[in-house]
């Protein structure tokens, strides 16, 4: 599954590049919003946990709130079609069975990079829908287990980099509020921990940044109103 997806990926965004218009339209933008997380993968892939630890598995595994913030840069490289790379903060984590009953919150502290390609759908209603594949990075940066217990590090229960699969559906509009979009999300972790997640986002796009216009530039570089 996880070499399948890659192949169509790594053949779409090579098509991509060699059919793409000599300018490329590039724009910067702002989001945020909630998520919905659940692990459901091997706990401790890395690490041991001490003896003392009440959690020794994901076990009916529940989904907990977290929230995302950051930043995009939007790649328009045809009339249909965008590539778009995030740079966002993210906690995330879930809620861990430990006995009959019981249940802990476990927090998982992320800087997370998602890569989407778009197609977009163009004249739909005031504005455009697009929807979009393709793959996330994630690094661990903190984050706590309700019994006093790390997310990770030596002593806790996630390896610190997780990556995985990335779909979207984004609605932005052009003829009121232009650069207002909104956006919901599915991501499937491919490490250990599995991790599940559900999010919808709200941001804005600026215009296309003249910043990067340069006279002999072409391609990712040059300026096209």
């Amino acid at each position: 599954m996880k070499k399948i997806f890659f192949s169509l990926l790594v053949m779409l965004l090579g098509s991509l590049t060699v059919s793409a218009q000599k300018d490329v339209k590039v724009r910067f933008g702002l989001e945020g919003g909630f998520n919905m997380t659940q692990w459901n993968g091997e706990m401790v892939p890395n690490y041991t946990l001490p003896t003392e630890s009440i959690i020794t598995e994901f076990s009916d595994a529940g989904l907990k709130p977290g929230f995302h913030a950051g930043g995009l840069m939007d790649l328009v490289i045809q009339d249909h079609w965008s590539i778009q790379p995030e740079l966002l903060f993210a906690m995330e984590g879930s809620k861990i069975k430990v006995g009959e009953e019981d249940f802990v919150n476990a927090t998982a502290l992320y800087i997370r990079i998602p890569i989407l390609v778009y197609y977009n759908f163009l004249n739909v209603g005031p504005g455009q829908l697009s929807p979009g594949i393709g793959i996330f990075l994630s690094g661990g940066v903190g984050g706590t287990v309700e019994n006093g217990g790390k997310t990770f590090g030596t002593d806790g229960i996630l390896d610190e980099f997780d990556w995985g699969a990335n779909v979207k559906i984004a609605y932005e509009l052009q003829k009121v509020a232009s650069g207002l979009f909104f956006s919901a999300g599915f991501s499937q972790g491919l490490t250990t921990s599995k991790s599940t997640g559900l999010s919808v986002s709200v941001g804005y796009k600026f215009q296309y940044a003249k910043i990067f216009k340069r006279a002999y530039n072409t391609g990712v570089l040059e300026y096209n109103p």
